[in-house]
């Protein structure tokens, strides 16, 4: 469970680090987000070795230009939606696994210059 958490943990770390918003606000988001949730996976006993300064504003901003509106709207639903999450329980982390990955389905329309730019 714990490789399961840090390769999810990873993977969110990726795309808010690297991530694109379009104006500030999305960056804002996702940088909020970041920091919830390693609050959330933390109280299911997993330190994620994350720390609430991993995402990188600047590079976000940076990438701004590549992204559509629409992918500033799907990148800032996504950063809701994990601010959404209740807490990882310990005995139903599989269930918050499922919410989780859930959320990243809102940023399945990405466009590819958005992604690009995101590093992706």
């Amino acid at each position: 469970m714990k490789k399961l958490m840090y390769g999810l943990m990873a993977a969110g770390t990726l795309l808010f680090g690297v991530g694109c918003g379009g104006d500030d606000n999305a960056c804002d988001a996702l940088a909020d987000a970041n920091r919830a949730l390693s609050d959330k996976v933390e109280a299911c006993g997993t330190d994620t070795g994350m720390e609430g300064n991993d995402f990188d504003q600047d590079r976000c901003e940076d990438a701004l230009e590549a992204c559509s509106d629409s992918d500033k709207d799907q990148l800032s639903a996504l950063a809701d939606c994990i601010q959404g999450l209740p807490d990882c329980r310990a005995g139903s982390e599989m269930e918050w696994v499922d919410q989780f990955s859930a959320c990243f389905q809102r940023t399945a329309g990405l466009s590819a210059a958005c992604v690009a730019a995101a590093g992706g």
